[in-house]
Parts: structure tokens; C-alpha cells; sequence
């Protein structure tokens, strides 16, 4: 019932306490949120620490109950590891974004994020506004606008573009999630 707490920790299902401590601290170095910045690290985090909890409480829980335990009382028993388990990883993967949210790291670097993307905004405009003058200026010379100077806009303008397009996806994106953390913790 409980086999794919034991695939989590990547250790098979007749390990015992040394060996699932062991695998549990593998693990969490490798998925802890401070460490690893991949989207799921935190639920795999949490994941992890469910696992541990509910094989090392199992663990002792063998020893302590006899086999005379009825099965509802196992499934009950069960539920109830699981969501303390799962309650108190959830509690631990926030607490050290919590604390770093508030330091002065984190507001400055959100702070500079917002910089970069208005800056980049910006600079976009720029290029586009350059091309366009550009053509215009190179209107009045003898030669006309050439295919050259044509393909050069073209280029310059995607280029403009490219700037601002990937400046909004970014603050967007950067904006949804911090509303997203803000809307867990209300």
C-alpha cells in the first residue's frame, strides 16, 4: 500500500531505519527549494519529506503495535501519517521562503528584476524608433532607401520587438507568480 514511499527515496521496500534516513537526506540536499530552483522542487521536497515521515512513524509503529491491528484502523492510521507528514513539509518548504522573502536580498533583487524590464522596455523602443527615423533620414539622400537599408530595418525592428516581448513575458510572468504566493498565504 505504502510501496511508492519507498521509490521516492529511491530504496527498496525491506530497507530499515539507517538506510531510509540515509536516502531521505540524499534526497532532500538534492529537491530542498534553497538549493534547487527547478519549478517542482518544492513539491518533490515535500514529497520527500511525506515519505520519510511515514516510513520512519511506520517503522516504529511495528514495533509497537501487535498484529492483531484491525485493517480500517491500519487505513485510518495511514490517512492521518500521510497529511501530518505532507502538513509539516509544506510548513518547512515555506518557512525558509518566508524568511527569505523578507530579507533584503529578496527586495532588492525583485527591485532589480523590475529595473532590468522596463530598462530592456526601453531599449526596445529605442531600436524601433531608430529604425524608423533611420529610414525616414535615409529618404533624403540621393540614393533612396536601398534593399539593404530595407532588410536592416526589418531586422533592427524584430530586434526592437524581441526586446519588448520577452521584457513584459518576463515581468508578467515574474508578476503571476509572486500573486499566486500571495494568494496561498491569505
Amino acid at each position: 500500500m505504502y510501496q511508492h514511499y519507498y521509490r521516492i527515496l529511491g530504496i527498496s521496500s525491506g530497507s530499515g531505519l539507517s538506510e531510509i534516513k540515509k536516502a531521505y537526506r540524499t534526497k532532500a540536499k538534492e529537491f530542498h527549494p534553497d538549493l534547487n530552483k527547478s519549478s517542482d522542487s518544492k513539491e518533490k521536497f515535500i514529497k520527500i519529506n511525506e515519505a520519510y515521515e511515514f516510513l520512519i512513524n511506520n517503522q516504529f509503529r511495528k514495533l509497537h503495535i501487535s498484529r492483531e491491528v484491525r485493517e480500517q484502523q491500519y487505513r485510518d492510521w495511514v490517512k492521518y501519517e500521510r497529511e501530518k507528514a505532507r502538513a509539516r513539509a509544506a510548513y518547512q518548504a515555506k518557512k525558509k521562503f518566508e524568511q527569505f522573502k523578507r530579507s533584503s536580498i529578496y527586495k532588492t533583487t525583485r527591485i532589480l528584476y523590475t529595473f532590468y524590464d522596463f530598462f530592456s522596455i526601453i531599449i526596445g523602443f529605442i531600436i524601433i524608433l531608430g529604425v524608423v527615423y533611420g529610414l525616414k533620414f535615409q529618404s533624403t539622400f540621393a540614393e533612396g532607401i536601398t534593399f539593404n537599408s530595407i532588410l536592416a530595418a526589418i531586422l533592427l525592428f524584430c530586434v526592437g520587438l524581441i526586446f519588448i516581448t520577452f521584457s513584459i513575458m518576463n515581468y508578467w510572468e515574474r508578476t503571476k507568480i509572486f500573486r499566486r504566493k500571495n494568494i496561498f498565504e491569505q
